[in-house]
């Protein structure tokens, strides 16, 4: 079996609904309220570091929910990934580790 390649969530915008926004961030990432509205402050950011795609999917969707921009960011070919550009073209997946077909957003949601 092949890993799985990790995921970062990237913030690059907060919106306007900050307390929800700080409690989402506490939710996904366990931090304090204040550890997460300093996370918020420093957009554009890494939120979540080095996690499943399904997590990072969830925690990105979470986010965008709340007005904030929050994409997915692969670890393996570098690719900054929009959710709404689920599945991507695997054309473009360099992953010396993974077929580019094998990313998992590469594949139909389902």
């Amino acid at each position: 079996m092949v890993e799985e390649p990790e995921f970062d969530v990237l913030l690059s915008s907060s919106g306007d609904r900050g307390i929800d926004l700080v409690q989402t961030v506490r939710s996904v990432t366990g931090l304090s309220a204040w550890r997460s509205k300093q996370l918020l402050e420093a957009t554009p950011t890494t939120v979540v570091d080095r996690t499943w795609f399904e997590a990072a999917t969830e925690a990105v969707r979470r986010l965008n929910a709340l007005g904030a921009r929050a994409d997915l960011l692969c670890r393996w070919c570098e690719r900054v990934i929009s959710l709404e550009d689920c599945p991507v073209d695997p054309g473009p997946c360099s992953s010396p580790f993974l077929s580019p077909d094998g990313c998992p957003a590469s594949r139909p949601r389902g």
